[in-house]
């Protein structure tokens, strides 16, 4: 078992590494999401482009990378703990893609798709969360930050075995937003205009 979890640890980092914003824009010959807006390969910068089906596609596909990496981790039998492991690696591997030079997104989506198959009552509640600070503050960053910052309770008195794991995956999400948290510290983070 041991040896089929690191394979699949190396296997989630690779599936994580492919970065759904960029790969959907050359497919659709649309600008690299890395060359405007917040420069950030995810589905709000893509939506940046005013391309609604192409910034949900990258939502999807970025969801369902973590959400495969877990599932996969489950059908071969591995503990919740592990399984969290490899959602972790496959959230680090959105956040420094092998294949785009170690520049890649934010993590959130991906994580939101571990989540939806590790604790899909945690996922709920990060949903919910950034659904309610979206509705108040139209920032796309702020309702990532408190949607993953709201998870944490929830895992520690719930599945308090999977709170290293998923702990891990908030920081690396938190730290992957510093900028972000700058300018909301600040008061000049950029607002959604639909």
């Amino acid at each position: 078992m041991t040896v089929e979890f690191n394979l699949l640890l190396c296997a989630a980092y690779l599936l994580g590494s492919i970065s759904f914003a960029v790969l959907l824009a050359r497919l659709r010959h649309q600008p690299d999401p890395r060359s405007f807006g917040s420069r950030n390969p995810g589905a709000s910068n893509m939506l940046r482009l005013g391309n609604r089906p192409l910034a949900l596609a990258t939502l999807l596909g970025d969801m369902g990378k973590g959400a495969l990496a877990v599932w996969l981790a489950r059908q071969l039998g591995l503990e919740p703990v592990q399984q969290a492991w490899v959602g972790l690696a496959a959230v680090v591997g959105h956040i420094l893609p092998l294949y785009h030079r170690f520049q890649g997104g934010k993590g959130v989506a991906t994580g939101a798709g571990v989540l939806l198959v590790l604790s899909w009552p945690a996922a709920a509640i990060a949903a919910l969360v950034w659904l309610g600070a979206f509705a108040v503050r139209s920032t796309a960053s702020l309702a990532s930050l408190a949607a993953c910052v709201a998870v944490l309770p929830w895992m520690a008195w719930h599945s308090p075995q999977l709170q290293i794991p998923v702990s891990l995956m908030v920081l690396f999400i938190l730290l992957r937003h510093r900028v972000n948290i700058g300018r909301l510290l600040a008061g000049n983070e950029n607002r959604f205009r639909f």
